[in-house]
């Protein structure tokens, strides 16, 4: 009797024991991110890559002090006692980040305030995040072209997949990665009230563990609706640019002729509705064991004349070579990138609308509707290297985007000695304005140099040092040398 009883409670046991074993427990961790510094340099411009590609949250002039505070919390993550990660099929996030800027006057900022949610691979947010979108190495690159990170985010209510998902019945072997969202620009400009539309698709060809993996897709953005009283009347109906459901449907779709659909659209709609522009990317990942090298490309388009081919010559074109090895010497190169960015062509010197082969003059990131440009609170959104009209020398046209026909050489180089992360920027490009204003042929060199260290304060913990070296010489910009130096204290807690 005692041995059946015994045989029934280890059976009992060994069931139960695999359950707790396997129970998973979810912790989420709450980061708080305090950072203080001052940027200061030899005139009162910041130099161009201490403030280019940084949401928008560096001033533009110097001296100047900030103070950034964050809070997020993002996503539970569980580890079982089998090695495997997962986690819940539904959860919730959020960040809040404030920055206050001193630079003659006091600014105050806020890059993210977000709130989000997944259910399984799909992800809902709303509010402002930090995004960047193009196939591109995110570390060194000179900007993506259409969505760089060069400006404040935009705020949007966004629903898309988290990373690269794996389609049914192909073996993780082909995956996709797409969002679709609707967002709201500033009224701090001439066209109020504009709004924003954006999606996304990329696909990639292997697993995320094979040693050549190839990527394609194409992002989407549009600006439309709004309304002006300073534009051209034959753009607008008495001052306000379309913003019914039927024009959403139009630019959703990239709708041509839609005043043939809608008569009431002013005929300056005869192309598009809205000021429509992205790019299409492809890229190849190829896993050499001790290093991962990332070929990419990306085609811009702005009005049709990638469609046929006319600016082909355009586009962003880049190499990164990274170090995977796991052991590392004491000092040791991470990356190296090398890119090349072209906008000269446009499609050429000549505009026929009902002519393909001379559907030029794109004017990248200007519009005669959106005469802001494709600017939020005055940074370039797409690539930094296409230049507002008030970055540029006194003396050179400066339009909206006053500079858009470049030619880019760029350099980047990351690594570490010891437990110091270091990293530079190398940039030379030759810019000649726009069409409409050309720029006499117009140098410019762009350098940066920083450095990121960890130091030991005691009871008070680590810390993280942070300074940077940046310089301008050349004709576009004004010449300038600068640093900032900077703390910063980075605490995660569940």
């Amino acid at each position: 009797m005692k041995s059946k009883a015994g045989l029934l409670f280890l059976c009992y046991a060994c069931f139960l024991h695999p359950v707790v074993a396997q129970r998973a427990y979810f912790p989420k961790t709450t980061r708080y991110d305090v950072q203080a510094g001052a940027y200061v340099s030899s005139g009162d411009r910041t130099p161009f890559w201490l403030r280019a590609n940084q949401f928008g949250i560096v001033p533009t002039t110097t001296p100047a002090a900030t103070l950034r505070v964050g809070i997020s919390s993002d996503y539970g993550v569980a580890v079982l006692d089998s090695g495997l990660v997962r986690q819940k099929k539904f959860d919730w996030g959020y960040g809040v980040e404030v920055v206050g800027n001193v630079a003659g006057k006091t600014k105050v900022l806020l890059p993210e305030a977000y709130v989000k949610a997944r259910y399984g691979s799909i992800e809902f947010y709303a509010g402002r995040r930090r995004n960047v979108y193009g196939l591109m190495d995110t570390t060194l690159t000179s900007g993506s072209y259409a969505w760089s990170g060069n400006a404040l985010p935009i705020p949007v209510i966004q629903i898309g997949t988290r990373g690269f998902v794996p389609l049914p019945f192909t073996n993780n072997f082909v995956a996709i990665n797409a969002f679709y969202n609707h967002g709201w620009f500033d009224n701090d400009r001439i066209v109020r009230d504009t709004y924003l539309h954006q999606k996304a698709l990329y696909g990639r060809l292997g697993k995320p563990d094979s040693k050549v993996k190839f990527y394609a897709g194409i992002n989407h953005q549009v600006q439309w609706a709004g309304y002006s009283d300073k534009i051209s009347p034959d753009f607008t109906n008495n001052g306000y640019l379309p913003s019914s459901l039927q024009s959403y449907w139009f630019v959703v779709t990239s709708h041509r002729n839609s005043n043939k659909i809608d008569t009431t659209l002013p005929s300056f709609e005869e192309n598009r509705v809205g000021n429509h522009l992205g790019t299409v990317d492809l890229a190849l990942e190829v896993d050499f064991g001790a290093l991962n090298v990332l070929m990419y490309r990306q085609s811009m388009y702005d009005d049709g004349s990638l469609f046929y081919l006319t600016n082909i010559r355009d586009g962003l074109q880049g190499i990164r070579f990274k170090n995977t090895r796991e052991e590392r010497s004491f000092f040791s190169i991470n990356e190296f990138l090398a890119e090349f960015l072209y906008t000269k062509n446009q499609g050429g010197p000549v505009f026929l609308i009902d002519n393909p082969a001379k559907r030029g003059r794109d004017n990248y990131f200007n519009h005669s509707q959106y005469v802001d440009g494709w600017v939020y609170q005055g940074r370039t959104i797409g690539t930094p290297f296409m230049t507002p009209g008030t970055d540029v020398r006194a003396g050179l046209p400066n339009g909206a985007i006053g500079n858009n026909r470049v030619s880019l050489l760029h350099f980047g180089l990351s690594g570490a000695l010891g437990r110091v992360q270091w990293l530079g920027k190398l940039s030379y490009s030759d810019n000649i304005g726009t069409y409409n204003e050309p720029y006499p042929k117009t140098k410019q060199w762009s350098t940066l140099f920083s450095l990121v260290a960890p130091v030991d304060l005691g009871g008070l913990g680590e810390f993280q040092i942070n300074a940077s070296f940046a310089n301008d010489y050349g004709k576009l910009l004004y010449n300038s040398a600068g640093g900032y130096l900077g703390i910063r204290k980075v605490i995660n807690s569940r």
